[in-house]
């Protein structure tokens, strides 16, 4: 959709281009190592950050880089609302517990 509005920036070549240039081109990993979680603001203190990932285009789309500020972002909030509603199933439910168990083997 960026691309449709003229944003080329997650362009990474063409059909012609090597593989190579393609997985060491700027356009792949700049957005890889500037959205690494344990770089960006508040994550690396986070309880939920093992968990929550990254999403370099909504934030670049959204807040014009690819690292956000996911505290502040709909990305980590909505992450940090599912986290803490599957953490408060898992403390008051057991039916709910014992099914996430069983699915975790």
């Amino acid at each position: 959709m960026l691309a449709e509005m003229g944003d080329r920036t997650f362009r990474l070549g063409t059909v012609h281009d090597s593989y190579a240039d393609i997985m060491l081109s700027d356009a792949l990993l700049n957005p890889l190592t500037e959205s690494i979680t344990l770089s960006a603001p508040m994550c690396a203190t986070c309880a939920f950050e093992p968990y929550c990932g990254a999403d370099p285009v909504f934030h670049h789309a959204t807040m014009g880089d690819f690292t956000g500020h996911k505290a502040l972002s709909a990305f980590g909030r909505r992450n940090m609302g599912v986290f803490s509603l599957l953490l408060r199933k898992m403390r008051d439910d057991p039916y709910f517990r014992d099914l996430l168990r069983r699915w975790a083997q």
